[in-house]
């Protein structure tokens, strides 16, 4: 079993299925991309370096993008929680699937070079 399986199963199954929408939506937009774990967590590797990590916790998951997507993620998306570098999901509140595509293409679009500055006026 890999070690991302080994560290979703460690949590309930509400849990367990927002981890797994995580890591497919990031492996269906990536394509060809590591994955592993990075500091305990699941983490998603292009070229050497991570590029995103998500993690579970007591009350949310959060998802890591770094510094460059974050202020962009929370002009666009102001009901989430933030913090310098990642965004959280609440598991009390519905999961937005359709977020975590927007997370892992903007990601994407990092791995091309684009900043979260040119992505705003484009």
């Amino acid at each position: 079993m890999a070690d991302v399986d080994v560290y979703i199963m460690r949590f309930n199954p509400e849990v367990q299925q927002r981890l797994i929408k995580i890591r497919r939506t990031a492996l269906d937009v990536f394509g060809s991309i590591d994955e592993k774990i990075h500091h305990g967590l699941p983490a998603f590797s292009a070229k050497g370096r991570v590029i995103m990590f998500y993690a579970a916790y007591k009350a949310h998951i959060s998802i890591c993008v770094g510094y460059d997507w974050i202020d962009f993620l929370r002009h666009q998306y102001p009901e989430f929680h933030y913090t310098q570098a990642t965004i959280q999901f609440l598991h009390k509140d519905p999961f937005p699937d359709d977020i975590v595509r927007v997370i892992c293409e903007l990601v994407k679009q990092g791995l091309g070079g684009r900043t979260k500055h040119n992505a705003e006026t484009s």
